[in-house]
């Protein structure tokens, strides 16, 4: 398709006119796997969406990102050569809001995501005196997430999900 031809798509038949650009909020950073790296962006992520998005929309966003993102930090740092530190890995984080939800997309350089971790799952078994410790951030995970979707590419981990607007939300969205 050559350029004139591609300058044609969009625009109005009638007038000629090419519809007004629609634009979405977004956020992007590339960041540190450390603990308090995660805490400070997921503090930058509220602010900029919190005039765009519910405080529910936003909760679950920020529960799901902590589990993604501490995930990375705690057990994705990579062993060095001559018992060096293990470096941590960098993740890019991208979020954009669209008109049923939040659209976020995560890539790191860390250890390779264990294969059982997006297979469906339950809560862990609960007894009274001795509460699991673990298992609950994958089912968190699956439980507020849409079009759940994982890969691993060479030496990038690849993770994309959308957080859905709550009915409420979605409905003013629309109007």
């Amino acid at each position: 398709m050559t350029s004139s031809e591609r300058s044609g798509i969009g625009v109005d038949a009638g007038t000629g006119a090419r519809p007004a650009t629609r634009t979405q909020p977004m956020f992007h950073r590339v960041l540190s796997a450390h603990p308090m790296t995660v805490r400070d962006t997921l503090s930058d992520v509220r602010l900029r969406f919190r005039a765009e998005v519910s405080d529910d929309t936003l909760g679950r966003l920020e529960l799901v990102l902590a589990e993604v993102m501490n995930n990375v930090a705690e057990h994705a740092p990579l062993t060095a050569p001559d018992d060096a530190e293990p470096h941590l890995p960098v993740i890019h984080l991208c979020i954009v809001r669209h008109s049923g939800g939040l659209a976020c997309a995560l890539t790191d350089d860390g250890a390779s995501l264990p294969d059982d971790c997006l297979l469906p799952r339950g809560l862990p078994p609960m007894l009274a005196d001795d509460l699991p410790e673990g298992g609950f951030g994958w089912f968190l995970i699956q439980d507020l997430t849409q079009a759940l979707c994982y890969y691993r590419e060479e030496s990038r981990n690849y993770l994309a999900f959308s957080i859905p607007f709550t009915q409420r939300e979605a409905e003013g969205a629309s109007t």
